[in-house]
């Protein structure tokens, strides 16, 4: 599965049992990828708290998350990840292939209401050039009614988005079969 060692799940500690059981109840399987973290337990829990978080909000922004991961991974060509969340948007949220390329070209194409869809565009635009955002794009957000925390914590799950695809990519993380 990966140049790591993952250890079968009978043979891992009773956390990351506990851990891969709930991911398991929760999403019908442990992905490859939820494997990996297993390497470091502490780094497990935190990751699938994060996951929990974002499963526990309206269908609508966890659907942007899941556009977020899938365009972030995109960009960082990590193949398991656009698999994975392509899936997931296809099979949990009704996005077409068709869609998913368009949003590959042209993010604000993305399947999303208008709030989401600026949340959409202004992580994407944080992720390929920082140093380009605006107090202007901060204010437009504003207008929005969009909150400082949730300008943040988007950018957060882009950034986050990033660090899981270099992982996935260095450690060799297969596709789930």
């Amino acid at each position: 599965m990966s140049l790591l060692h993952i250890p079968p799940v009978e043979e891992t500690s009773d956390d990351v049992k506990k851990i891969f059981a709930e991911i398991e109840s929760t999403i019908g399987s442990v992905p490859n990828g939820m494997k990996l973290w297993s390497v470091n337990p502490r780094a497990l829990k935190a990751q699938w708290a994060g996951m929990k978080s974002i499963l526990s909000r309206p269908q609508e922004e966890q659907k942007l998350f899941t556009i977020i991961r899938y365009l972030v991974s995109d960009e960082n060509e990590c193949s398991y990840c656009i698999g994975l969340n392509g899936a997931m948007l296809m099979n949990y949220y009704g996005v077409t292939q068709d869609e998913l390329v368009a949003m590959k070209k042209t993010p604000s194409s993305a399947p999303l209401d208008k709030k989401n869809k600026a949340l959409l565009i202004f992580a994407m635009k944080a992720l390929k050039g920082a140093d380009s955002v605006s107090q202007k794009d901060i204010e437009l957000l504003k207008k929005l009614d969009i909150s400082e925390k949730e300008m943040f914590n988007i950018v957060l799950a882009a950034s986050h988005m990033f660090v899981v695809n270099t992982l996935f990519k260095t450690f060799k993380v297969e596709p789930d079969v």
